[in-house]
């Protein structure tokens, strides 16, 4: 698999004062405006032609459809500040699009036959394009604790589980409706919050003010921060739950008349976090172990599962001298076996990704739509990555190699589950855990200040994992 991609990312500052006017606040305006050019081949993982397969929900590793991917996507994002005085901020994030962007061309919302065939060249935005308020929220400062108060994104650590998609190119973040308080003392900090993850009603897709459609949860980091010492060591432990209307989590719908709802489920998260640098050498770990009430996950009668995942992150890096420095990452994600009775698997953050093929994208959503084409999460592995940067004035030159096997795989006749799709399934053939090796190369030219074009190059050499069919034959 080979993929091409080209793109452009400029930053905005614009800062409006306010003249004559006692009511008027300055308002500061920074964003983020990237357009780029994905141009991918054998998105099937697969030479062979796919057949789609009568029997559904088999557990095929195959994909139909076009197996070639040429599209242009944008992302744009206005972060607006508005200092109301010395203890008062007020911070957002506007954006357009799905998220914060979308896919050059959506016009979901042009209707032929309304208009007529004569209106060829009469078109009208697509309504998901309207504009997003992804974050609001205030920060008081006070003698004792830095408190946020409204809808606010989060970071913790590498960004595996909690993103606050700070890269320009993020195309998601962990969203928090809620409070925080950030206290102080030396080196050391405490950060309690509380938050209203999600209050959907599955039946009208509105937000409920009945408790049974919420999501909530509770959590606090503590962390040491030695900026001398270069040493960072947190930990992060939070509780959330889901009431029993919610549909944030669906499960596994193997019976067509089976409700898609999960039901209420109570995850306790633990995420240690160290990172340490010696002098040119920088190390960090990340862990995070989750626990809990699933709900009912399979959807085969057998009531709630019980959650039982983890995974860990290491991440190196070392300077050789100014100009170029090498790193290692690797790690393992958890995956599920496919019983009913405990569920393991761990998914990253989408934004956490280590290759530009592998784990990347969604391939399924090219010819089939559903999800975004980028809600992809590392999970089921383990991986290693070698990496490394040249660097001058203008010019950043990447180059990466990354191997991967998978942990879970389909033995036959057993239960066994499909990580990307999200069911599990009876299999009939064993699976190889082989995912294949990746050599990545790219660069970043920065061709002023606000602006810097970027290429890469990846190849994919797919492993025999993806050649499952659950039966005799294999792609």
């Amino acid at each position: 698999m080979v993929v091409k991609r080209f793109r452009l990312i400029s930053s905005l500052f614009i800062s409006t004062l306010s003249i004559n006017s006692a009511f008027a606040l300055p308002i500061d305006w920074t964003g983020v405006f990237g357009v780029d050019t994905h141009m991918l081949s054998n998105t099937c993982r697969t030479s062979d032609d796919v057949v789609k397969v009568s029997t559904n929900r088999n557990g095929t590793q195959g994909i139909t459809g076009d197996c070639d991917a040429n599209f242009q996507t944008y992302i744009m994002k206005l972060n607006p500040q508005i200092i109301v005085n010395d203890g008062v901020t007020l911070k957002g994030e506007l954006s357009t699009g799905h998220i914060r962007g979308g896919i050059a061309g959506d016009n979901s919302a042009n209707n032929q036959d309304e208009s007529g065939n004569n209106a060829y060249f009469f078109t009208t935005p697509a309504q998901n394009s309207a504009l997003n308020v992804n974050q609001m929220y205030m920060e008081l400062y006070a003698d004792t604790a830095l408190v946020k108060i409204g809808r606010m994104s989060k970071q913790y650590g590498l960004g595996i589980v909690y993103d606050a998609g700070n890269d320009p190119w993020d195309r998601f973040f962990s969203m928090y409706d809620g409070i925080e308080a950030e206290m102080k003392i030396a080196n050391f900090s405490l950060v309690p919050y509380y938050a209203k993850i999600s209050s959907l009603n599955n039946d009208n897709s509105k937000a409920e003010p009945s408790g049974s459609y919420d999501v909530r949860e509770l959590g606090v980091t503590a962390k040491y921060d030695n900026k001398n010492r270069d040493l960072v060591v947190s930990v992060l432990y939070a509780k959330r739950s889901s009431e029993s209307k919610n549909n944030l989590y669906n499960s596994d719908t193997e019976d067509s008349t089976a409700t898609s709802l999960r039901g209420k489920t109570s995850v306790t998260v633990i995420e240690p976090f160290i990172s340490k640098k010696w002098n040119k050498l920088k190390v960090a770990l990340e862990a995070s172990i989750q626990s809990g009430e699933y709900g009912d996950v399979y959807k085969d009668n057998t009531g709630s599962s019980k959650l039982s995942a983890n995974a860990y992150i290491l991440d190196a890096k070392y300077e050789l001298n100014p100009k170029w420095d090498v790193g290692f990452t690797g790690g393992q994600v958890s995956g599920d076996k496919g019983d009913t009775g405990k569920f393991e698997a761990t998914y990253l953050h989408p934004n956490y990704q280590i290759a530009d093929l592998m784990f990347k994208y969604n391939y399924a959503a090219f010819t089939e739509g559903g999800r975004s084409v980028f809600d992809s999460s590392i999970t089921n592995t383990r991986f290693y990555k070698f990496h490394g940067h040249y660097k001058s004035d203008k010019w950043t030159w990447k180059g990466a190699l990354i191997m991967a096997t998978a942990l879970e795989t389909a033995e036959a006749g057993k239960r066994s589950y499909h990580h990307e799709e999200s069911y599990s399934f009876q299999s009939t053939e064993d699976q190889d855990n082989d995912l294949g090796f990746e050599l990545d190369f790219g660069f970043d030219y920065k061709w002023n200040p606000n602006v810097t074009i970027s290429a890469y190059y990846g190849y994919w050499k797919v492993g025999d994992y993806y050649s499952f069919t659950n039966t005799s034959e294999e792609f």
